[in-house]
């Protein structure tokens, strides 16, 4: 695992943005998995202006969500929505390229073995962008989340429940159910990149990086994971 530290948001957003152009230059097929929330909108916005001014293109990539709140909410899901709003309205991608969750699966633990098997049949996940939770978690693999852990419906705490309702861009409705891509399977992808920002989450960092590799703190597994990247910004790293 490796440590990037920008001054700030902006220089971490812009950070991130180059990385992502330049496997995507490498593999124009580049298969992704990408996140929802508050963190990562910088990125897709400097992502869109670079990618217009390098005149590069995604119409060849292939896009997953990371995870996903389940029913009730939007139809298209509030992550996916969100994933949409970032990236998928200006990127290109044909819609035969996205593999978002269902949120209103009938049958949610067949339709994480759906995912699984497109990824599988897609060669694997060639880059994960990820955020990181308040309390350790990555994706919606909340404390407790076995670092085997495979695609499949989950529940959520009560605490991220409420931090994802302190989200502007979130409307009341959001319940405990969600589904996720397990760490076994962001451990597989060739790499991975997560993305700090603000002092909110420099206690949580401190933990992921230099506490104990423990399920009490999911992303203290990226200790372990020898293709992960983490960019951070000056203020989650508590200077």
């Amino acid at each position: 695992m490796e440590l990037s530290v920008f001054e700030d948001a902006e220089a971490l957003a812009a950070a991130a943005a180059d990385l992502w152009l330049d496997r995507l230059t490498a593999r124009p097929e580049l298969v992704m998995a990408v996140p929802a929330g508050r963190t990562p909108r910088p990125t897709y916005r400097r992502l869109r202006t670079e990618t217009a001014r390098r005149g590069l293109s995604f119409a060849r990539a292939h896009v997953f969500a990371v995870d996903e709140v389940r029913a009730p909410g939007p139809g298209e899901g509030y992550f996916w929505r969100d994933v949409r709003e970032g990236l998928l309205d200006w990127a290109g991608i044909p819609a035969a390229n996205l593999h978002p969750f269902d949120p209103a699966a009938p049958d949610p633990e067949a339709m994480c073995r759906a995912i699984e098997a497109r990824i599988t049949a897609l060669g694997g996940l060639d880059l994960v962008v990820l955020g990181l939770g308040r309390n350790g978690h990555l994706a919606a693999n909340e404390p407790g989340s076995a670092f085997d852990s495979r695609t499949r419906p989950v529940r959520l705490l009560p605490e991220t429940v409420d931090y994802i309702l302190t989200d502007a861009a979130v409307r009341p409705g959001v319940g405990d159910r969600a589904v996720t891509l397990g760490l076994g399977t962001l451990a597989e992808a060739r790499e991975v990149v997560v993305l700090v920002s603000g002092a909110a989450k420099a206690d949580v960092l401190h933990r992921a990086l230099t506490g104990p590799v423990t399920p009490d703190c999911p992303a203290s597994v990226l200790q372990r994971w020898p293709r992960a990247v983490v960019l951070a910004d000056r203020a989650a790293t508590g200077g």
